[in-house]
């Protein structure tokens, strides 16, 4: 895959929460040209904690109008409402969609894994962890980027980052999308 600086992406994040608060959180995708124009927001929503994160983004990308222009889908993290997770290599598949996954932090494989045993379904969020593989890094504006990717290579991730990132050590839609989600559930940005 080839990322030009106009290409179309989609960025997701999901709204803030209380654990116990509220059922269901909002997931928002904002869709750039790169990381500059905003061609589209989309909204759904997934369970806290379920286990609906990965169908629900296969279903609302795949029928979104702007399904056949993505190059490439962006998430914050591979986990929304909590424990979540999403299985970056079923949502490439079912898209046909590149998937990179982005955090300021390094992910604690075994913390992670410990969390998820106190849920139901172990084996099957475990597997979606898996799934995402190995993190990596770049530098942007100073700071690291960890990603996890499906069917796309470190260097194209890298470059993907380098792309998207405009205002801030996050690719654009994803601190859009991030900015959304919050005035969702807050009434404020």
């Amino acid at each position: 895959m080839v990322l030009k600086k106009h290409s179309k992406v989609i960025g997701w994040d999901d709204g803030p929460f209380e654990f116990g608060e509220r059922e269901m959180v909002p997931l928002v995708g904002v869709v750039t040209r790169g990381g500059d124009q905003v061609d589209g927001v989309l909204k759904t929503e997934v369970e806290v904690d379920g286990l609906d994160a990965t169908t629900t983004l296969i279903t609302t990308i795949n029928g979104s109008k702007h399904s056949q222009e993505l190059q490439l889908i962006i998430l914050d993290g591979i986990t929304f409402g909590g424990f979540n997770v999403v299985d970056i290599k079923k949502l490439a598949n079912e898209t046909d969609i590149p998937v990179l996954a982005v955090t300021r932090k390094k992910f604690d494989l075994q913390a992670i894994k410990k969390a998820l045993g106190n849920l139901a379904n172990f084996e099957r969020r475990w597997e979606a962890v898996l799934n995402a593989g190995d993190s990596d890094y770049a530098k942007v504006r100073g700071s690291k980027i960890y990603f996890q990717t499906a069917s796309l290579s470190v260097e194209e991730a890298k470059q993907a980052i380098s792309i998207t990132t405009t205002y801030s050590s996050l690719p654009e839609p994803v601190r859009l999308a991030d900015m959304i989600a919050r005035a969702i559930v807050s009434g404020e940005s």
